[in-house]
């Protein structure tokens, strides 16, 4: 069986296919170009340096987000098109599980984090590939706040002694890091750079492990996971509700 996964969710642009060996091939592209004018040519390489054509396929797996607002719905947009014309089953991906699954470590617990521009990040927590805590967007602060918490709640070592690390990992580490520092100090780990950032591979491996399991996503009810507005959305809201009191007044 093999899975073929695209990820367009951060600025580079990935795909891989995964068997039951683990991945047959994978291609990740951080060019700065918009994924529209490469995800299909790099898929396209991909098929055919790996030997094989979309008809190949047992499934298609994609992240859904949270990320790029138009990275996410070029690659779902493709994959349904895809999943439509060949009758394949897609596997949804979470981006920042996809981003844990690459910095597993036993014993620890993974806190995946990308950015999410103003002051906030999306974040996540993981503990031996179990998901403790909701893909959620946050403030690093509150963030802290909520791995503390959590954490404790989970790692009853004696006298607090035994509490594991929380490495992070992705491209929110840096606007997250020193807020995580303060309160959960040496806990605090970074994965190292050649384990996080390229999100592919993981995709494919979890979609190839969540196809065996029977997750199967719906293609026609299947939307970007955003977890906020876009801006103009936004905008549009606000001068509603300013619209709004002013007819009230």
């Amino acid at each position: 069986m093999r899975v073929l996964a695209i990820d367009t969710s951060t600025a580079t642009v990935g795909a891989a296919i995964a068997g039951e060996q683990g991945i047959i091939g994978q291609i990740d592209l951080c060019s700065g170009r918009l994924a529209s004018e490469i995800l299909l040519p790099l898929c396209k390489n991909l098929l055919s340096l790996s030997g094989m054509v979309l008809a190949d396929l047992d499934a298609l797996a994609v992240t859904i987000g949270p990320g790029s607002f138009t990275g996410l719905r070029i690659g779902l947009a493709t994959v349904k098109a895809w999943a439509q014309a060949l009758a394949k089953p897609v596997i949804a991906v979470s981006s920042l599980e996809a981003l844990a699954y690459g910095a597993y470590e036993s014993n620890c617990f993974v806190c995946p984090l990308l950015n999410a521009q103003r002051d906030e990040v999306y974040a996540a927590l993981f503990a031996e590939g179990e998901r403790l805590l909701d893909d959620v967007l946050i403030t690093p602060l509150v963030l802290a706040e909520r791995l503390l918490l959590a954490s404790e709640n989970i790692d009853h070592g004696p006298g607090r002694l035994a509490l594991k690390p929380i490495i992070i990992c992705g491209d929110g580490l840096i606007k997250a890091e020193a807020h995580l520092a303060v309160l959960l100090g040496t806990r605090i780990r970074r994965a190292p750079v050649q384990r996080q950032g390229f999100l592919a591979a993981s995709t494919a491996l979890l979609g190839y492990t969540k196809f065996l399991a029977g997750e199967i996503a719906d293609p026609v009810m299947l939307e970007p996971q955003y977890l906020r507005l876009a801006a103009a959305q936004e905008q549009f809201l606000i001068k509603q509700r300013v619209n709004e009191g002013k007819e009230h007044e």
